[in-house]
């Protein structure tokens, strides 16, 4: 029986690295383009449009209205993109503003406060595995409520609100239809391509792991492990225990979130109720980058004695730089009077020199 449930364990502890690794390929091959239009606007004006385009959540370009310019993060950018493209983006978005501004209107024709500011959001993404488009969607909204969505190119614009029905009769014609395919091979999953070839973007980094342990005077213990400076964003991180593989705790984490160098950063951290050590814990840690799922201790508990160790070892150190420095200074105050004396003493055998010239010179007068 015993060897029959090793066995089990066994197995299943294979299934999990089988799937680790199948959901590492899959997402190493996955990529997401979402391109965000705002536009705020009245029932009789159009007063802004921003667009915003993110590969992998990562930003890539934006317009705005006001410069009527495609700005792109990097000029490597505007390179794998191709200025007549971004020329054409640049141009669409001047027309969206006047479809926008239609559809401001339409939506807010019952607000009987004609004057008062709203917001029109449409959200458009499509997604890659490898080379094989797997979906897209636009969605519509306005004030922060959803107003009308579409799944998958061939697939039916739902009315999430009903004074969207008018915009649904228009959309699903056969000219935007095509407008919105056209848009999606060539500015959605086109350009995606375009910068995911030429790879910048997508430099690959492996994480960097930093595990600690943090002890409470009313017996708690908090373990935090992170990761950060990794690239692609899908990552997998949870708490195992080495002992009886049994985690007890209060689990809790950041999120994935982006740094300001295109790579991202996630923390998770396990709170510890009293009465558990927290002795056998650690952080296993799964990314495309990683040959295999790596573990991260969690170090254990200093003692009171290195603790006291490691205070003594301070003071020492703090003790020695002050010496060395207070020698350092006497040093070099010696040095420079020492020098100083040289130098009057180097002056004054001159200025003698020089005196007893003079009476010699007077004497041969004579």
């Amino acid at each position: 029986m015993l060897n029959w449930r090793r066995g089990r364990e066994s197995f299943s502890f294979w299934i999990f690295i089988l799937v680790l690794f199948v959901l590492r390929e899959i997402q190493a091959a996955y990529h997401k383009h979402e391109i965000k239009h705002i536009a705020v606007g009245t029932s009789q004006t159009l007063l802004d449009l921003t667009v915003v385009g993110l590969i992998d959540d990562i930003q890539w370009a934006s317009y705005h209205r006001s410069s009527h310019q495609i700005v792109t993060k990097a000029a490597w950018i505007s390179e794998a993109v191709g200025m007549n493209l971004i020329e054409e983006i640049k141009d669409v978005m001047i027309k969206h503003g006047e479809n926008y501004h239609f559809d401001i209107h339409y939506l807010t024709r019952n607000d009987t406060q004609t004057g008062r500011n709203h917001t029109l959001q449409i959200d458009f993404d499509c997604e890659l595995d490898g080379d094989i488009q797997l979906s897209s969607h636009v969605k519509y909204g306005l004030d922060g409520e959803d107003m009308l969505q579409i799944d998958g190119l061939e697939g039916q614009w739902i009315v999430l609100d009903p004074r969207a029905h008018g915009i649904k009769l228009i959309v699903e014609t056969p000219f935007w239809t095509e407008v919105r395919k056209r848009y999606n091979k060539r500015h959605c999953i086109g350009i995606m391509q375009k910068i995911l070839w030429k790879s910048n973007i997508t430099k690959n980094l492996p994480p960097e792991v930093y595990v600690s342990r943090r002890d409470f005077p009313n017996g708690t213990i908090t373990l935090s492990c992170t990761a950060t400076g990794f690239y692609p964003q899908s990552i997998l991180l949870h708490w195992k225990n080495s002992i009886d593989g049994a985690k007890w705790g209060k689990e809790s984490s950041s999120g994935t979130l982006p740094n300001s160098d295109d790579t991202f950063y996630l923390r998770i951290s396990l709170e510890i109720q009293p009465g558990d050590p927290g002795t056998g814990y650690a952080c296993v840690v799964d990314h495309s980058q990683l040959e295999s799922p790596t573990i991260y201790p969690v170090p254990d508990k200093p003692s009171k004695g290195n603790v006291w160790a490691i205070i003594l070892s301070i003071f020492l150190a703090n003790i020695l730089m002050i010496s060395c420095f207070v020698v350092f200074t006497k040093w070099k105050k010696r040095k420079a009077g020492q020098e100083t004396e040289e130098n009057g003493g180097t002056l004054g055998t001159f200025i003698s020199a020089s005196e007893k010239g003079k009476e010699q010179t007077r004497e041969n007068k004579l």
